[in-house]
């Protein structure tokens, strides 16, 4: 009826929203390409005019055939009385018509593949590269060995692709997996980048898998993956939602013991059996090639031939062994210095220079997340050097006084985590999080790198050249880009107008010098705070942080003036070749230290989400999106209340309107006390969800320390949550959500795409 119709037109934009995604068309085209029969060749979302098939009766056929008891799985993780809750899931799930469902497998392939080649152009702004082979289903023996060979190519800093690929700047990415849904598999090799180097890239792609192939996994380079997969295996049990999607997955699988036995079979595997798989499965007379590139670039190749030709005619890589040094014996400890305070379950210890230590225990966590960070970032670069921050913190990966690159990517991954520099409009940051016992070796790593970069001029170039590609990649971003350029027209010349990855023309006026000079600015010397979560002793780990940081010198944060709103109504537009256009509509809102951010970020929720007001009138009555995203952005010196929605171009006009009419009604109407209900019960039950994560509880302390009003945040969070009113929520629309004020920024796609 009306609601199947409304829906379906729901649907119908978000099949047109993928269509704008160019990494989900390089890989949903490649599993067409290699797939002649079997299902997963089909775009899986469905196509517009299959969708519009569609009818209630198939909808209830498909609903009763498959949505069974015998067919489905509840999983439940967490503190519950199963004496108490299994009564209460009868109540709830026993009246459901149980039968055995008889399923339908579709056909299956017959013969190999063959090589296969497909080349597609549009208007994007980076090459997509993706190799793949059909492989076979979870369950196969040779599946974890497959993953493991994933991890050897393309995870993390110190892998084979990483090395040949990201870091000779022929591609801005590169990854690889392993995709089993359940029958069959497909592995598959991605990257994108620059038009140019497509070629170039996809040879060094090629002959690494060959060579990994013909020469074999190397027991160093298994190491490392087996080491990161425990790692992930740890961090996704750390959380109660990781656990009961965990069983929830398995059990589907056939049994959720089987999750033991596929860990054992991983961290068990020798390099030989992961060389054996790739032979059996990878063989290069059945792989498939698919390149999506720009409507302007030159063409990869005619046919499939001659694509493979030129990969096979070109010379293997040689990307060499990394060998780690000697571990050095750490210097003794230094007396732990006394805690400053105690805050609930976090302690405040501080090194002899001034920079404070808060170290929160989490009993039983078998992670250990910790980082460096410092108030500032792109806020206080030069207009004419923007980007030098992000630039600086990249290549600050690349090597130390006492570390290679290599060294530190394979070190750090050895240890099972991944440095994770991250630089904001108002900061800047190291994250590292590591297994328990590997905390300690951590440290001084974690050391090394933040206090004694190189900046190699080599890796400075490339980091350079990848920050210039992510810049086209985000122009490809449809959520992403129409978020930048309302940004843009919101703070113009302000430091909050720009991309903390610098534009093209500052980026080629960053010397290896200016990035220097900018570390000893902003990290050696700046408003700084060493964090860890984890279940560790607060005063060892206080001495061990302040003997590997003891270098570090604190000083008052600077003050960034906050930007000037636009007085009148401001838009920043582009056209594109897209089947959609994305439309974000902002407004001021409260700044971090603002009392009013919490009434703002509930405000939000009242209007986003499943149930709530701009969801339900756009996308559920008015079928314009499949989606509407609505959220507060609170930084230091100001805010910004953005809604964002991607519709069909035709409908633009009526997709504004509708925000601006919600908005207005934010202003005129008062919120519910069920809205309110709504809304703090969610605000309060994700928070409490948040907290099982080690990295969650991290985030949460250094924002309240840097740049909120401290550690009582912490304890005032579910207070400050209650204490929002109608009122509250009624005066600050008032205040901020004045339509002649408002900022957009706009990709608007072609008429009839």
């Amino acid at each position: 009826g009306e609601e199947l119709r409304r829906e379906l037109e729901v649907i119908i934009e978000e099949a047109k929203r993928k269509e704008d995604n160019p990494g989900a068309i390089v890989t949903e085209t490649l599993y067409e390409l290699l797939h002649d029969r079997h299902r997963i060749r089909r775009w899986r979302i469905g196509r517009e005019a299959g969708l519009r098939t569609l009818t209630r009766e198939k909808l209830l056929y498909f609903y009763r055939t498959y949505y069974r008891p015998s067919n489905t799985v509840l999983a439940i993780a967490g503190d519950v009385d199963m004496e108490r809750l299994l009564p209460r899931i009868e109540a709830l799930y026993g009246a459901l018509p149980n039968g055995e469902v008889q399923r339908s497998h579709g056909e299956q392939e017959r013969v190999p593949s063959g090589r296969r080649f497909r080349e597609r152009t549009g208007d994007i702004a980076q090459t997509q590269l993706a190799f793949g082979w059909r492989t076979p289903g979870t369950r196969h023996e040779d599946t974890p060995r497959l993953d493991l060979a994933a991890s050897v190519l393309a995870a993390g800093r110190a892998s084979r692709l990483y090395r040949a690929v990201r870091e000779r700047r022929l591609a801005s990415s590169v990854s690889a997996f392993n995709y089993t849904p359940t029958e069959l598999g497909v592995f598959m090799v991605h990257a994108e980048g620059a038009p140019e180097s497509s070629r170039s890239a996809a040879e060094a792609m090629w002959g690494e898998i060959r060579a990994l192939r013909e020469q074999g996994v190397r027991p160093g380079d298994l190491e490392r993956a087996q080491r990161l997969f425990e790692s992930r295996w740890l961090r996704r049990l750390d959380t109660m939602e990781g656990q009961a999607n965990f069983l929830a997955e398995w059990e589907a699988l056939g049994d959720w013991r089987l999750a033991d036995e596929y860990s054992a079979r991983m961290l068990g595997a020798t390099a030989t059996e992961v060389t054996d798989a790739m032979r059996r499965h990878l063989r290069p007379e059945d792989a498939a090639l698919m390149v999506y590139r720009p409507s302007a670039s030159e063409a990869f190749a005619v046919s499939a031939d001659e694509a493979f030709g030129r990969l096979d005619a070109a010379s293997d890589p040689a990307v060499p062994v990394v060998a780690l040094p000697k571990s050095a014996v750490s210097a003794a400890l230094h007396d732990a210095p006394a805690a400053e305070s105690v805050h609930g379950a976090v302690s405040v210890f501080r090194t002899t220079n001034g920079v404070p230590i808060l170290v929160r225990r989490k009993a039983g966590s078998p992670i250990v997340h910790f980082g460096v960070y410092a108030r500032g970032g792109a806020s206080l670069e030069d207009p004419a050097k923007a980007g030098v921050t992000s630039l600086m913190a990249r290549t600050s990966l690349k090597g130390t006084t006492t570390r290679s690159a290599e060294v530190i990517a394979l070190e750090t991954e050895l240890l099972g985590g991944s440095i994770s520099p991250t630089v904001t409009s108002d900061g800047i940051g190291w994250t590292l999080s590591v297994p328990a016992p590997r905390f300690a070796a951590a440290i001084d790593l974690l050391a090394d790198v933040v206090l004694s970069p190189t900046l190699p001029p080599a890796a400075f170039e490339t980091e350079r050249g990848v920050a210039l590609l992510q810049l086209l990649h985000l122009r490809d971003d449809m959520f992403r880009y129409p978020v930048r350029l309302a940004s843009e027209a919101a703070f113009g010349s302000h430091p909050y107008g720009r991309s903390v990855l610098g534009s093209e023309e500052t980026l080629a006026g960053i010397s290896v010098d200016d990035a220097r000079t900018w570390h000893a600015s902003s990290v050696q010397c700046a408003n700084t705070v060493i964090a860890v979560v984890g279940d560790v002793e607060p005063a060892d780990t206080a001495a061990r942080l302040a003997r590997a940081f003891g270098a570090l010198l604190w000083r008052e944060p600077h003050v960034v003036a906050p930007p000037s709103w636009p007085a009148r109504f401001t838009q920043r537009t582009e056209a594109r070749d897209k089947s959609q256009t994305a439309l974000a509509v902002a407004f001021p809102g409260p700044r971090r230290d603002d009392p009013a951010r919490v009434s703002a970020h509930l405000l939000a929720s009242v209007a986003s989400g499943l149930g709530g007001r701009f969801f339900d009138e756009l996308r559920d009555k008015q079928s314009l999106a499949y989606t509407v995203h609505v959220y507060s952005n609170d930084r230091a010196s100001a805010g910004m209340f953005l809604s964002y929605i991607a519709t069909s171009p035709e409908k633009e006009e009526a997709a504004r309107a509708g925000l601006l009419r919600e908005f207005a009604r934010l202003c005129d109407d008062d919120v519910t006390d069920e809205e309110i209900l709504r809304a703090t019960t969610y605000a309060l039950g994700t928070h409490a969800i948040s907290q099982q994560g080690g990295g969650n509880v991290l985030n949460e302390l250094v924002d309240a320390w840097l740049y909120g009003t401290g550690l009582q945040e912490l304890d005032q969070f579910e207070a400050r949550i209650r204490a929002v009113t109608p009122d509250t929520m009624r005066a600050l629309a008032l205040e901020y959500f004045d339509p002649d004020r408002r900022v957009e920024g706009v990709v608007r796609g072609r008429i009839g795409g």
